[in-house]
């Protein structure tokens, strides 16, 4: 363990908590749900980066001291690459809107994060889901569902990283590295988030469009490979990643492995099939997030009328479920991709009413080397697809600056 829980200090610290002295928390400035929308994008985003930024990745999930540490290192963290990649869109489309300087610094340090969940693994173009700087494990390490998956890392003495990327990590990062590259990046910046993507999307190449660990084992979730049953939403997302490495990159092995994917494999006709309507309880909402990510870069970057339909028809099937619901960024993404009016009374509603998450209080039964504490911190989930969704709609003119 990082340090021994001896019960006195747990005691003064619950203590304190319960007369409310904040531990850990940098920034406590939450807004309020009549505030309006852009006064809570801002301020989520002010509570992102003081509460959640771990050295450019950011956390999906902070617990706070007693339980947690002074740095957000503490917590949930197997979905931090999708959530940074969010983030990074985000600044990528408010700098598209603001011109902000120092948005894109922060762009910038959020690319160097990146970095580092290839870095710390010392393969290149193999990500971690996520890295701590520590020498010793966490408690929150025995709790999560593989904790195999965490090693001390050799690349970066006096870091440990959760292994096992996910499709949804590496598309997550992807996504929001080819709108920062399209949108944000100066010249440099570009090259370096183009290298990152070609480094990523060459190991898939490589080993047979398999995400594989370090260990070279494809992981549990990582399976994209046409000589391999896989989902039909795995097409879609092999398509699009190699889609948008060929945009990004303009190495043209990615077309050759994407051409070779349509005209072998026929993965342009498992995408039209990319949505499992039934049985119901299959359908996956983090699935239609993926789903939705791809749509936006393959459907505005493909040029073949033939494989647009498609990608159309693949949409359409999202669609049957998605126009019923109250999900913002669907309905904001068909008026982009399709030009149709989509955003209803009913959506412009749900985007007024957007919010990032709540501060929450719970107790966490902590492992510690002479058994177990049981204590209670604050917690907090994470608000980067808030203001992803915030501002893509300010970007594409959907969200007026004055809600």
């Amino acid at each position: 363990m990082t340090r021994r829980v001896c019960r006195r200090p747990i005691l003064i610290a619950v203590a304190l908590v319960l007369c409310g002295v904040v531990w850990g928390q940098t920034v406590n400035d939450f807004p309020k749900r009549d505030d309006p929308l852009h006064v809570r994008a801002d301020l989520f985003d002010k509570l992102m980066r003081g509460n959640h930024w771990n050295e450019g990745v950011m956390m999906q999930h902070v617990i706070f001291p007693p339980a947690g540490k002074e740095t957000p290192i503490v917590g949930s963290q197997e979905d931090c690459p999708f959530h940074t990649g969010a983030y990074l869109a985000a600044l990528s489309f408010r700098y598209a809107v603001a011109q902000e300087p120092e948005v894109r610094e922060w762009a910038n340090r959020t690319m160097d994060g990146i970095l580092k969940l290839e870095r710390v693994t010392g393969a290149d173009g193999c990500i971690a889901r996520s890295f701590n700087k520590t020498d010793a494990p966490n408690w929150h390490e025995q709790v999560y569902f593989f904790p195999m998956e965490w090693h001390a890392s050799e690349a970066m003495p006096g870091y440990r990283w959760m292994g096992d990327c996910s499709i949804d990590q590496l598309g997550g990062l992807i996504y929001g590295l080819a709108i920062y590259w399209e949108l944000c990046a100066d010249d440099e910046h570009k090259q370096i988030a183009a290298d990152f993507i070609e480094r990523a999307m060459s190991r898939c190449i490589e080993y047979g469009l398999k995400i594989v660990d370090a260990d070279n084992k494809m992981t549990l979730w990582g399976n994209m490979c046409p000589d391999l049953p896989h989902d039909k939403l795995h097409a879609l997302l092999a398509l699009a990643h190699l889609k948008t490495a060929e945009h990004v990159t303009g190495k043209t092995m990615f077309k050759a492995a994407h051409d070779r994917l349509i005209t072998k494999y026929h993965y342009d006709d498992e995408a039209i099939m990319a949505k499992v309507l039934w049985p119901e309880e299959w359908r996956n909402a983090s699935d239609d997030q993926l789903a939705a990510m791809a749509y936006y870069h393959l459907m505005r970057l493909e040029e073949d009328p033939a494989l647009l339909l498609k990608y159309r028809m693949s949409f359409n099937r999202h669609w049957f479920l998605w126009k019923d619901t109250a999900r913002v960024f669907p309905h904001m993404l068909r008026k982009v991709l399709m030009n149709e009016e989509a955003v209803s009374d009913k959506i412009v509603e749900a985007l007024k009413g957007m919010w990032g998450f709540d501060r929450n209080r719970r107790s966490f039964t902590i492992p510690t080397p002479t058994g177990t504490e049981t204590v209670e911190a604050e917690e907090e989930g994470s608000a980067a697809w808030m203001l992803h969704d915030y501002w893509f709609g300010r970007y594409h003119g959907i969200i007026d600056a004055q809600w």
